[in-house]
């Protein structure tokens, strides 16, 4: 009797790293996210003038068991002036909950006037979802309850997305995940709503002289069951090479961006996220590096803002 309890508390414990993953972990919130623009909305493909591929990790929670640790590969391809395409690929793990999706996407750029686009992408998702239950601390290591893995097997989803965007201004909005999907081992079965929250985000790109810009963003993460995620994004630029930045979290976390640009080919940048808050000083500290290289350009004069450059 006292087994069972232990593996039903243990079973319990699993499901809700399971909930928390598929509602958080699955939309990476990275503080550098105009490098993780495919995975924030499917309709940034090919809103640049030249083809990109980046690498995206973070490392959350530093110094807990179990912290939650991203990464993330993509490719974003402008094809035609009105069309782009994209590729990713994003890991997650949570604790004893290990994700791993491969998404393809493509987006319709449409010009309004000669200042705005307006632009709607889809993302096609192949995912698998584990939670490996013989990771969790029990009673008895060897119980057969606890030894096998729980498991989505490969499982398809979809979002989609909208942006509207000039030389110098910017706004999106998101849904990544619309679907849900089952967990499933030989003796059990579990449904996990698995559907997305949605995604809002806007920004500037400004000059303040001529050596020095401004980019100011923000970006909301919202309907995934708790309360609203809110990051507030400021970024300098000096002379088109050297970004300085600082970034606040709603849920109490300031941190500090820096970045280097090296001939408008590659580029390399670092934040660290330092809570404000003493009670959470140790949950939410959190690094993050961002790498991209830039491909081929096209002919056609850039439309939309350095956001995303």
């Amino acid at each position: 009797m006292k087994n069972k309890k232990i593996i039903g508390f243990s079973f319990c414990l699993a499901m809700l790293a399971i909930s928390s993953a598929a509602n958080a972990q699955n939309d990476p919130s990275f503080k550098q996210y105009r490098f993780n623009a495919l995975t924030l909305n499917p309709a940034q493909a090919g809103a640049n003038d030249y083809s990109d591929i980046s690498v995206l990790g973070s490392q959350y929670w530093v110094g807990m068991p179990g912290a939650p640790q991203t990464a993330t590969i993509s490719g974003n391809f402008h094809v035609f002036d009105n069309f782009g395409m994209g590729a990713s690929i994003v890991a997650d793990e949570v604790g004893p909950v290990q994700s791993t999706s491969v998404n393809l996407v493509g987006a319709y750029h449409l010009k309004l006037n000669n200042n705005w686009k307006f632009s709607t992408g889809l993302k096609l998702s192949g995912i698998n979802q584990n939670v490996m239950l013989s990771e969790l601390q029990t009673t008895d290591p060897g119980d057969p309850d606890m030894v096998q893995n729980l498991t989505t097997g490969l499982s398809f989803n979809a979002g989609f997305g909208f942006l509207l965007y000039s030389k110098k201004f910017y706004v999106g909005f998101s849904k990544p995940r619309v679907t849900a999907f089952r967990f499933n081992r030989m003796d059990m079965s579990m449904y996990v709503d698995n559907k997305s929250g949605y995604i809002s985000y806007a920004g500037a790109d400004l000059k303040l002289s001529n050596r020095l810009d401004i980019r100011p963003s923000v970006m909301t993460m919202y309907g995934y069951g708790g309360p609203v995620n809110l990051d507030l994004n400021v970024i300098l630029t000096a002379n088109k090479l050297i970004d300085f930045g600082a970034t606040y979290h709603l849920k109490g976390s300031l941190g500090a961006i820096i970045g280097l640009n090296v001939k408008d080919k590659l580029y390399i940048g670092y934040s660290y996220a330092y809570p404000v808050n003493k009670l959470n000083r140790v949950s939410v500290q959190s690094h993050e590096l961002a790498i991209r290289l830039k491909l081929n350009k096209t002919n056609k004069k850039a439309d939309s803002p350095r956001f995303f450059n």
